[in-house]
């Protein structure tokens, strides 16, 4: 089965109206490790917040998402909002403003003035919200994910097939290092042979411990496990982009690459086949930046 990419970064904005109400709400994503919401609803409808988060987090997996609303209601006029009064914090404070006057033989212009100020003394109660406006909000909040989530998926299919290019590049780089395999190893042999002869003379050298000693050096630069152990990750990676693009995957799966091509450059001893690694690695940066953005 082949799954969708999704590219991290994204807007979305859902809107539902009625005769009453209109809500819109806009999400915005850009890269996270993690799944990581603020959502700005107002206090009133903070009861709300555990249901969207866990809508989401459901829809969008990861990321640093933002979640603003813009509501309009027109029966909030209408709403029976209750008025608090704190009576025996009112009487508290207004007790202790008398005590003041007369211990400081004064007279307050306006304690009640003075008692209102007080915070809690006055105050609203809980808003009353009504069912269809929560419905409305949780509605739009399902549109503006989708539509991130459509947003991603368009961005997540560019991205995925830059990433196959750039696999391709690597790949090629490899092969051409393999093409260069025996050049390689006959320019060392004659390094390490011209070495030799420079410093003991021709007519001093035993060709056969000769022979030995450049057969150990050959095998102690030799790449070829490191050339398999790439080209298995490189597999591995066109792989895992077509049935479980997951961008950790493949971030994970990039260091291992990065890992190989590092140990191709230190061993190979080779200046053409150190130009490929320079292109390998230059590519594979490439790579991880990419992956970065992929859900």
């Amino acid at each position: 089965m082949h799954n969708v990419i999704r590219s991290m970064t994204g807007f979305g904005r859902g809107i539902v109206e009625s005769e009453q109400t209109k809500v819109t709400c806009e999400i915005k994503a850009l890269n996270g490790r993690y799944f990581d919401a603020e959502i700005r609803l107002p206090k009133y409808l903070s009861e709300l917040d555990p249901l969207i988060r866990k809508l989401l987090s459901e829809k969008l997996t990861r990321g640093t998402i933002t979640v603003a609303y813009h509501i309009k209601n027109e029966s909030d006029n209408n709403l029976n909002q209750e008025i608090r009064i704190n009576i025996p914090l009112a009487k508290q404070y207004l007790k202790a403003l008398r005590d003041i006057e007369t211990d400081l033989e004064t007279t307050l212009s306006d304690p009640l003035r003075e008692v209102l100020k007080v915070p809690d003394v006055l105050g609203l109660g809980e808003k009353e919200v009504s069912t269809e406006l929560k419905d409305a909000i949780i509605e739009a909040t399902k549109i503006a994910a989708e539509k991130l989530d459509g947003y991603r998926k368009d961005e997540g299919q560019a991205t995925g097939k830059q990433l196959g290019e750039y696999i391709h590049q690597i790949s090629n780089e490899l092969i051409l290092v393999e093409n260069l395999e025996g050049d390689r190893r006959e320019a060392l042999r004659e390094r390490v042979y011209g070495n030799v002869l420079e410093h003991v003379g021709e007519n001093n050298v035993d060709e056969n411990r000769l022979e030995q000693e450049i057969l150990i050096y050959l095998d102690k630069w030799d790449i070829s496990e490191e050339k398999q152990r790439l080209n298995q990750h490189i597999k591995y990676f066109i792989d895992t982009l077509k049935l479980e693009p997951t961008g950790r995957k493949l971030q994970f799966i990039s260091q291992e690459m990065g890992r190989e091509i590092n140990t191709l450059g230190v061993k190979s001893n080779y200046f053409l086949m150190q130009q490929s690694v320079v292109k390998m690695k230059e590519t594979l940066e490439h790579i991880k930046e990419q992956v970065l953005n992929i859900v």
